[in-house]
Formats: C-alpha cells, structure tokens, sequence
C-alpha cells in the first residue's frame, strides 16, 4: 500500500519530499492510491485553475490511467459526467487562444 500511495502522489507533483508528505497524510486516514493522487494534485500549479471534480478526474486518467468506469465508481458519478469532467479539464491545461499569438514573434511580424 505504502509504495503504491507514494508512486501515485509522485507520478503527480513530481516531488519526493510532497509525495512523502502525501503518503504519510493518506496512511493516517486509510486512504489508496487514488486518494494520494488527489491529494498531490492539489499542490500542483498546473491543476490549481481546474475545478475539484474536473482536476479528480483528469488526475486519476492521466496519472493512474484508470478507465471511466473505474473514475466514475471513485468520484460517485457517472461514466459520463466523468467524460464531461475530463474534457473540461483537458480545456483548461490548454492555453488561451490569445495567449499563445501574443506569445509568437511571428505573430508580431503579421500585425505590422
């Protein structure tokens, strides 16, 4: 159990020293692997704009590959509210459609 908590949180924050913390947090209550992954995520800048149920999901599919179905029975939801989630998820790791010409030089080149 122990590994597994600490692979799941790891594989999420990419940090030993939170995923450490993490595990230890998770073991205290009896938590899984699917806990610490969660856990972790929170700590993380690149999911902090993502709404919780959005973030859980994204999170337990992309760190623990796990199918929807698997999700759905996590999260206390449908297989298709977990779709809706993880699609919702997905947009909001994607930049910003202005954000990335504002960022191009070759952007810069066509507006003069």
């Amino acid at each position: 159990m122990l590994n597994e908590v600490f692979a799941a949180a790891w594989a999420v924050c990419g940090d030993e020293d939170e995923a450490a913390e993490v595990t230890r947090r998770v073991l205290v209550v009896g938590g899984d692997a699917a806990l610490g992954a969660r856990l972790a995520a929170v700590r993380v800048t690149q999911y902090a704009g993502m709404e919780p149920g959005d973030r859980d999901a994204i999170v337990l599919a992309r760190a623990l590959g796990y199918k929807t179905e698997r999700i759905a029975g996590i999260l206390d939801t449908t297989p298709a509210d977990v779709r809706v989630r993880i699609g919702r998820g997905l947009r909001t790791l994607r930049p910003r459609r202005d954000c990335v010409g504002a960022a191009s030089p070759a952007h810069d080149a066509r507006v003069s």
